[in-house]
């Protein structure tokens, strides 16, 4: 097909580009590689954050949707305008269809994202979209299916976890909003078996369009160096939030201090928790032992992870039911090949080999995750052979172009079923 007729994925982000979602980035880097034309469309600006080098090798345009200026007419990208009717027609539409869609969302949330949807299917007319693919099951999605609806192409989404366990409003609501995304869609991607299972459990109907695939690693970038390790140095990475579990962390590098071993801990990441972590570590006297450290880019991540003798994620299950997918911390310090600790939750164990690769202890247990990390800093051999088996299992099931090339391979066959119905007049 000639490249001017060769339909292209269009991406529907939430914010785009953010400093913790390489996998979004590497995933469509790794599509481009492989010849599939992309083209992002982010729902909101992104926050003001450091930028990953490798968004200079980007070649998928941006295009940043539109919000609600004034309801009577808007106007819209490429010298467009909403004129009322139009725009009424759809945050009118019938309740029934679409009041699922918003469990604990406001009207004028609802209206934006109807604003948002309609921009969408209207340039993807313009710009030869032939299907739509949101990252995490939420807004993006949403304006994915929305997009769909009035344009008539498929979407798709990958479900990661805030997406797909966190309770918004109710379990029945969040659940019936899921089920709709789920049954609309062409086909849905998750990152894990675990996360798999619990989404055909909850839409049995659809179980066969639900299809688990590994985010991917670039191998390439992720170059081993055992010589950079520092000696008891612990390295944790992540938003400083109730999943990541990193008050546990915090309190098994007290009950570490007790004992005979020297070690270090940096904690990378940001977040709402910070101030209370803060004061945790004061309260323990483990200032200038464990640190807390600004988030980076990830050139400059991949060496401080090079530099820990392990890296540990200490997840667990947040109140609202939040948990981590597949973080993609853990694959990459496998990659590096680094010994990782972490726990059971989710897709933890199918990461980690436990005694192999790594250790797994139950979430919530700093007693036993100040074992495991004095198991591994009091002996860097078995570091060294749990990093080295955790290569090898990075490469068997985690290498970026595979898990591109599987993801491409259903975009194909959803752009050959693709029939758009609508030409609207924006």
């Amino acid at each position: 097909m000639p490249d001017h007729e060769r339909p292209r994925i269009g991406y529907v982000l939430k914010r785009f580009p953010r400093l913790s979602e390489t996998f979004v980035l590497n995933e469509i880097l790794a599509l481009e590689r492989a010849g599939i034309d992309v083209e992002i469309f982010s729902l909101l600006k992104p926050p003001a954050e450091p930028r990953h080098g490798l968004l200079s090798e980007l070649r998928a345009p941006v295009t940043y949707l539109p919000s609600i200026g004034n309801l009577g007419r808007i106007k819209m990208h490429e010298g467009l305008d909403a004129t009322d009717t139009s725009f009424r027609a759809l945050v009118d539409d019938n309740p029934k269809a679409f009041g699922p869609l918003y469990p604990a969302k406001s009207g004028e949330d609802i209206a934006a994202l109807h604003l948002k949807a309609a921009t969408l299917a209207h340039l993807a007319q313009q710009r030869r979209i032939g299907h739509f693919h949101a990252h995490f099951g939420s807004d993006a999605t949403t304006a994915a299916l929305l997009a769909g609806r009035l344009s008539g192409l498929g979407y798709s989404f990958t479900a990661h976890a805030r997406d797909i366990y966190h309770t918004y409003d109710t379990l029945e609501t969040d659940n019936a909003m899921r089920r709709i995304k789920i049954n609309e869609s062409r086909f849905v991607v998750t990152v894990s078996d675990y996360n798999a299972r619990y989404l055909r459990r909850l839409c049995a109907g659809s179980a066969n369009r639900i299809h688990r695939i590994y985010n991917g690693i670039d191998l390439s970038r992720f170059a081993p160096d055992p010589e950079a390790r520092h000696p008891g140095l612990i390295v944790a990475v992540g938003r400083m939030i109730e999943k990541k579990g990193f008050t546990d962390l915090i309190e098994a590098c007290r009950l570490l201090a007790e004992g005979p071993q020297r070690f270090r801990c940096l904690i990378v990441g940001d977040g709402p928790l910070r101030g209370v972590l803060e004061v945790q570590i004061q309260a323990a006297g483990l200032s200038g032992i464990v640190e807390l450290r600004d988030p980076v880019v990830q050139e400059q991540l991949i060496g401080l992870m090079r530099q820990a003798s392990v890296i540990v994620l200490p997840c667990v299950i947040s109140g609202s039911g939040d948990r981590d997918g597949l973080p993609t911390v853990l694959l990459e310090a496998m990659a590096l090949a680094q010994p990782v600790v972490t726990t059971t939750v989710s897709g933890g164990p199918e990461i980690v080999e436990h005694g192999r690769t790594g250790l797994l202890t139950e979430p919530g247990d700093p007693e036993a995750l100040a074992a495991m990390l004095e198991t591994i800093i009091a002996d860097p051999e078995i570091g060294q052979r749990m990093g080295a088996r955790g290569r090898a299992r990075a490469e068997s099931l985690f290498a970026l172009d595979r898990s591109a090339a599987t993801l491409a391979g259903l975009f194909c066959e959803s752009t050959c079923q693709a029939q758009p119905r609508l030409e609207m007049a924006l």
